[in-house]
This record gives structure tokens, sequence and C-alpha cells, in this order.
């Protein structure tokens, strides 16, 4: 675990994170990257909205050098099994043209896109329309009980139901499926992409023995951990070619007691990169430990030593720093050769000139995010998403849907502490009935 401060003077941080990188050929003007958030309101049908470029655009003109399109699907059953809707489709070849829309409305507020390949939510899938959540191993997510971000509250706790496990077959067919969303996203411009295999999705529930107890060529040993996703990199790969940029969003450390740390992790993603990755998005904990992964420290991944020992296992493969709002921590990393971007979520809702400010030497004007995390609670009850903070958000676009009163009640109560605290024992002492 490293000990060492991260920090730097704000001159010397402004030009660290201003200069450009280059990912297979593909080069981004500063170091800064929009995460994927389920956030853009797409269309009841999941084409991108007015609203989805809209919001988009604002973060491009903030200055970010590029933005992920996430709360996005690739396959039927992901649509079908999503526990927030609608979402952006990447399994319509139809949906083109719209896809296409968006990335040249980005680009021409200067910033690149890449498209999140999202097959399916895996533990995470809601039973519906007759399919049933399917994983590595059914193993269940329990949330809440190893600690939630600040301000959310989920009385008495949750515990999903064990998702069916995967057949040779059924990764077959999930696979198929990414490389039909790879090729869709090619066709429709996109700058890149990215597999999803993080928090406690389908390809994540394979990276770690926590949720993998299979005992075929699928489980046990890292390297074997590591195939589904390494085959699905390796097809991705074969249809895209060798120039257009591939990478994984990829679980870093469960941060629960006898999971999977990061090295255990970075030894997978070493038997997964000579596929054909040329970036791993870092993502820390999972739903299980979701105060890790919500986090309100800026640099916890950094003291925890995750990005280090990615560093160590994959090489100079360009590694995105997640929740280090710190421009002096994130320039530090990436001067130290630690990381090579710092990729934003919430700060970039709460202010998405973040970028600007920072590189502009006007860091004293930055609206900072306060970790009320009012965006999740709204995530979570599948009200679209605002901040208090930054009072555009959510209606970039005059086609927005608007959040009406009751529903702010409803985000408003479900952060209240005293209420949410009632609501907990009465959940558990009405489980303890059953």
């Amino acid at each position: 675990m490293s000990k060492k401060p991260y920090g730097s003077s704000r001159a010397s941080a402004a030009k660290v994170l201003g200069e450009s990188l280059t990912i297979n050929g593909v080069t981004l003007k500063n170091r800064f990257i929009l995460g994927p958030m389920a956030v853009l309101q797409p269309l009841e049908d999941g084409r991108p909205s007015d609203q989805s470029i809209a919001f988009l655009k604002r973060r491009a003109e903030g200055g970010v050098s590029l933005v992920f399109v996430g709360g996005s699907v690739a396959t039927q059953r992901a649509w079908d099994e999503s526990p927030f809707a609608p979402n952006i489709r990447f399994d319509r070849e139809e949906f083109i043209p719209d896809l296409a829309r968006l990335v040249e409305e980005v680009h021409a507020s200067g910033a690149l896109v890449f498209a999140q390949i999202f097959p399916s939510f895996g533990r995470m899938g809601i039973p519906r329309n007759g399919n049933w959540p399917t994983a590595a191993s059914p193993v269940p997510v329990t949330i809440g009980e190893h600690g939630l971000p600040d301000n959310v509250y989920i009385p008495g706790g949750m515990t999903t139901p064990p998702a069916h496990e995967a057949t040779a077959d059924y990764i077959k067919e999930i696979e198929a499926a990414v490389v039909i969303a790879a090729r869709i996203a090619r066709a429709a411009g996109f700058d890149g992409l990215e597999i999803a295999a993080h928090m406690c999705y389908f390809y994540s529930s394979f990276l770690s023995p926590h949720a993998n107890k299979r005992t075929d060529k699928y489980g046990g040993s890292a390297k074997n951990r590591a195939r589904a996703l390494r085959d699905a990199v390796h097809a991705v790969r074969a249809e895209v070619g060798a120039s257009f940029p591939v990478g994984l969003r990829m679980s870093v450390n469960d941060h629960l007691p006898g999971g999977q740390d990061s090295e255990g992790f970075a030894e997978v993603a070493s038997h997964i990169v000579s596929a054909g990755v040329d970036f791993i998005a870092l993502t820390d904990a999972n739903y299980e430990s979701m105060g890790h992964n919500v986090t309100s420290i800026s640099g916890s991944m950094l003291h925890h030593g995750e990005p280090q020992a990615f560093r160590k296992a994959v090489g100079n493969i360009p590694l995105f720093l997640s929740s280090t709002t710190s421009p002096e921590q994130a320039a530090t990393a990436i001067a130290d050769g630690v990381a090579d971007a710092s990729m934003l979520a919430r700060q970039l809702l709460a202010d998405p000139d973040y970028p600007a400010k920072v590189l502009g030497g006007r860091e004293s004007e930055i609206v900072w995010c306060d970790h009320s995390n009012s965006c999740l609670r709204s995530l979570m009850t599948n009200i679209p998403v605002t901040c208090h903070k930054n009072p555009e958000m959510g209606s970039e676009s005059p086609q927005a849907t608007r959040v009406k009163a009751k529903q702010k009640i409803m985000v408003w109560a479900s952060g209240n502490k005293p209420l949410m605290s009632i609501a907990d024992r009465l959940a558990r002492a009405r489980r303890s009935h059953h």
C-alpha cells in the first residue's frame, strides 16, 4: 500500500494535465476524461436524445479531451434486465445515424468520443421478461453490509437473487454480441471503445474468486478467470482492426473480507492485455463495497496502491484514474508514471468547466462536488439526475425531462439520515418476522 502523499504545485499540475496523450493513434488534447454515467436521458427506444447530446457537448465545451458514452447496453438481455431505464443501445444497426449525430456534435465541441460496450448486468441484473440474471457463478450481491457512499442509505440492506451460472455457449453468445456492438460503434464514427468489466456486472463476475466459483476453463487460476474477457477483447480486435482504440473498464479491488486485492486484479489484467488492449479505465470496488467506489476522498485509489499494482503488471498501457478530483494528486500520479489520465464523473456534474479552470489557472473558481450524492440517489430511484451545485445539470437541452416536485422530495428523503435510520429499523424488524 502506497504511503506517498500525492500532490504538486498548481502551476506544474496544469502543465502536466494539459499535455496530450496518444492511444493507438488517437490523440487526446489533455488528460481530462469524462467517465461513463447513466445520466444521459436517452429516448424511450434507446436512441440518444437531444439531452444526451447536450450533456456531453457541455462537458466537451468545458475542456475534457474525451467523453465516454455510458448508461448504455450492447445486448437485448442487458436492455431487458437493466435496473434503470432507458439506456442508449449499441445493439441496433438502425440506430447508427442517431449515434453518429451524437459523435459529430461532440466532435464539433472539441472532444473525442468512446463507446462503452456493456453486454450484461450480470449479478446486478433484474429478473424480467422471463429472463433470469446470468453471471460466472450463482453468487448474490449483498449491498450495505460493507459500507455505502456518504449520504446514501439502503434501509435493511439489499441482497440480489443469485444469478444463473453462465454456460460456455452463453459466454460465447455474449462475446458475439459484444463484437456486433463494437461494429456498430465504429460504423457510427466513435473514436474508440471500452468493454465493461467492472462493479458486479457480467465480465467482472469472472475476474475475482469472490464471485467466480467455477471449476471449468473459466474459473480457478487468474489465467482462467481472465479467459472470457480476453476472448472478447481478441474477438473485438479482430472485428475493428489494429488501429482502433480498444480498452477495458476494470474493477481493481474488491475491498471485501476474503475478496481479491489490487495485485490479484492486476494479475488477471496481465493475462488479457496481449489480446489487444490499448488502455484500462480503473474502477475501485463494487456494489458490495460502494463506499470505496463512490468515495468522498480524492486520490483514495492512489493511496490504496491500485494503479501502482496495475502499472507493474501491465507495463506502459495507459491507465485512467478515477475519483481523483485534486489536480495536484492527478498530475503527480501522471508525472510519476503511475497513471496517464484523470477520469472524472460527479465533479463534472457539479462543474463542467472544471478542466478549463484547472488548465487556465482558475482553480479558485471551481465549483466543487460536495459529495452529498443526490445524483446517485436519483439514479438508484430511476429519477432524472440533477445536481444542487449546478442548476444547469440535467437540463442542458430544452427537451430534457424535468424533475417533478414529488421526485425531488423522494431524493431528499432518501438522503435524510434520521428518516433513513427509522426506515432501516422498520425494514430489519419486518424481515425478522418473516
